[in-house]
């Protein structure tokens, strides 16, 4: 009798007491996770779907049209990142297979076209490859692609009945398949009329055998190097199981098997996990009413080991409020000036529209991708001469940056919003908004006026550091190394005064260690240092020795340590490398300027050097948050990126993966407490304190 409660809808067989799993799925127009008991943890309407896959973080891949593949952000549940293959040319095109890759690009087979397409989150075609077909039908010429491994893409041809493997480089075939015959040699046990259009899926075993599923030929295959059938298992060797359409499959690191089934609309089993050594079925999910009758596509979630610590992860990254300290901007942001060229056009809105995922580091998609809430988008001026006309340069430098941002901030009101108070920050992303703060970086800006440092409070500005790369008319910089100022200057004296009164946070980042240490027992408000490291991990010069982590934490204050690769550990000058790579090739120093070949010259370049001197990773980062927890307590630790400014790690490149920053100090053994403290309780604690220093001065002065 089929169970009519869905938590019965996973049938364990009793025989094996085997554990149950837990799932993604689409069927009966919804898309499910089905927790170990089969209780729905989450659920979304959605139509039928070729293809599905779990990111990382807990977001969803599928398709929302014939030719459109895209990622739905699960707590939001809602889309942010999509292509569309009918958008990329002419004629009929629909998509049935596609992967995502660990970088980010995906591998996309557009039926139709006869072709495999590389494509980045950006939406542009980086390779594209010709499929060998004697005729391309959108509905049937390609029906699935997965990489081997050994780089090669298999890919399922159904119209034809045949798995073909492609060179991933060249597009050369490697290796071909034709099912029927495997029906002609199974000895009867495959139904041979069924094999002529059938052939759904295809995996490559890490021993070199190939997996394939063969549709309504309702049996999944394992055959040799040489295509000779070495097992099958369908209704010859099933009989308790009605097949109907054997779709997808998923090798266990078990060792067993979990295949997809539609019933078509018919009572049986959705998905069915076989121990090959045995043919024997040791779990299923069986249709029902509440789950649906049809099956679209599926993955099993709890095969990875670390899947409960991922997706506890995942909880404790949507439950505390995100917030980076230090993300830079161009003044194209949010621009509508776009060139008239076509190429020309889709390139500057790439760079300047932050409501698609383009190609700064942080955009609203990425945001929303990696549940990033919070950003301090940075008014950066570069050191110049310390002369009136340097200081009057800055200052409209200055200018031109609160203008970009407000610029944003007026074309895209529904996307996000400006805080000006801590209780703002919250108030904002209990809304659903993105949360837009501003920093300043570099004291230069102010000039020698220090009624600057109010009207920058007035447009917004929460922080503001004293210097950048080379000494300022406040006080000395990290570098040069050779001081002129000793210190502090008496500008910067009476700047870090008004900060104090107005309710700017004072950054240190930057600023030479005596600099540090005298703005430190200068200030009457706590101070922060928004995007450094810590020397006990990294000796750098943009890193805070322990003796300016003490005193920040006497101070009260709080160190964002910042995944900029170079001072996390050293990557034996990888920016000096890309830069003259960048050269060499002709190419912008900075950007995603350059031609399609340029691109793929400097990709294929930069990947043999990590090969070599493996980049800084989110591991390394989190290092140097252990090191500062350890020297200073938890309360005066933070994060930051520096994206858009040269910041960046293997895994937390852009905004859409800062969940892996959270999943690595879950990994470590921080509670969500702590975890909410690091992301934005400690920096939330300084501002506030900030705040109220300068109001009581205001309450002192009678103001």
């Amino acid at each position: 009798m089929r169970p009519t409660r869905l938590a019965a809808a996973l049938v364990l067989i009793a025989s094996t007491g085997l554990a149950q799993h837990r799932v993604a799925l689409q069927s009966g127009g919804r898309l499910l996770v089905l927790d170990r008991d089969g209780e729905v943890e989450w659920e979304m309407p959605w139509g039928a779907t070729h293809e599905l896959h779990v990111r990382p973080n807990g977001n969803l891949m599928v398709l929302r049209a014939p030719s459109e593949v895209v990622e739905i952000e699960r707590e939001t549940r809602s889309v942010v990142w999509s292509y569309d293959a009918a958008a990329q040319g002419e004629g009929p095109v629909q998509v049935h297979g596609f992967e995502p890759l660990p970088s980010g690009d995906v591998w996309i087979a557009e039926s139709g076209r006869g072709r495999l397409v590389l494509v980045d989150r950006q939406g542009r075609v980086q390779r594209q490859l010709a499929l060998e077909l004697e005729r391309s039908i959108p509905d049937l010429d390609t029906r699935w692609v997965r990489t081997t491994g050994t780089g090669g893409l298999l890919v399922c041809h159904a119209a034809e009945g045949v798995v073909r493997e492609y060179d991933a480089e060249s597009g050369a075939q490697r290796w071909g398949l034709e099912l029927g015959s495997l029906a002609a040699g199974s000895g009867g046990r495959l139904a041979a009329a069924n094999f002529g259009e059938k052939c759904f899926a295809a995996l490559r075993l890490p021993g070199g055998n190939t997996l394939i599923t063969t549709g309504t030929g309702r049996a999944l295959v394992e055959v040799g190097q040489e295509g000779e059938l070495l097992w099958s298992a369908g209704p010859a060797e099933l009989p308790e199981l009605s097949l109907a359409r054997v779709t997808g499959v998923q090798p266990l690191a078990n060792g067993r098997h979990v295949l997809g089934n539609d019933p078509g609309g018919a009572d049986g089993a959705l998905l069915v996990e076989l121990d090959p050594s045995e043919n024997k079925v040791t779990w299923r999910l069986d249709a029902s009413d509440e789950l649906g009758r049809t099956l679209g596509a599926f993955q099993v979630l709890d095969d990875d080991p670390e899947s409960e610590l991922r997706e506890r992860a995942r909880g404790i990254h949507h439950r505390v409020l995100t917030l980076d300290t230090h993300k830079d901007i161009n003044v194209t942001l949010a621009s509508p000036d776009y060139p008239e060229e076509p190429a020309a056009r889709r390139m500057a809105v790439l760079a300047q529209d932050p409501t698609v995922w383009g190609t700064n580091q942080v955009d609203f998609p990425k945001m929303r991708a990696g549940a990033l809430d919070v950003a301090f988008y940075i008014v950066y001026v570069g050191q110049g001469p310390l002369t009136e006309q340097g200081f009057a340069d800055a200052r409209a430098t200055a200018e031109t940056k609160f203008e970009t941002i407000e610029r944003m901030l007026e074309r895209y009101p529904e996307h996000i919003e400006l805080a000006r108070t801590p209780a703002d920050v919250e108030r904002i992303a209990a809304a659903g908004k993105l949360v837009c703060a501003i920093g300043i970086e570099n004291g230069y800006a102010m000039g020698e006026d220090l009624s600057a440092i109010e009207e920058f409070h007035r447009r917004g500005a929460r922080y503001m550091s004293i210097t950048h790369n080379r000494h300022s008319q406040l006080g000395d910089s990290n570098t040069p190394e050779e001081p002129i100022h000793g210190g502090l200057t008496e500008l910067g004296r009476r700047a870090i005064e008004e900060m104090n009164r107005v309710g700017i946070m004072v950054d240190i980042s930057h600023a030479g260690e005596e600099t540090t240490m005298q703005t430190i027992a200068l200030s009457k408000a706590p101070v922060m240092a928004s995007h450094s490291g810590v020397d006990g991990v990294r000796l750098h010069g943009r890193n805070l020795s322990d003796r300016e982590l003490f005193a920040l934490k006497k101070n009260g204050g709080v160190l964002q340590c910042v995944a900029f690769a170079s001072y996390v550990k050293d990557d034996g000058d990888r920016i000096q490398f890309i830069r003259k790579v960048r050269e060499e090739l002709g190419m912008p120093l900075r950007g995603a300027g350059g031609t399609k070949e340029q691109r793929e010259a400097l990709r294929a370049a930069v990947r043999a050097f990590d090969a070599v001197r493996p980049r800084s990773n989110v591991a390394d980062f989190v290092d140097h948050i252990d090191y500062a927890v350890e020297r200073i307590g938890i309360e005066h630790v933070a994060i930051s990126s520096d994206f858009d400014g040269g910041g960046g790690v293997e895994g937390w490149d852009d905004a859409s993966e800062t969940f892996n920053v959270t999943l690595e100090l879950v990994r470590r053994g921080y509670s969500e407490e702590e975890i909410g403290l690091m992301w934005s309780g400690n920096t939330l604690r300084v501002w506030r304190e900030v705040e109220a220093y300068a109001a009581s001065l205001r309450q002192r002065d009678g103001q």
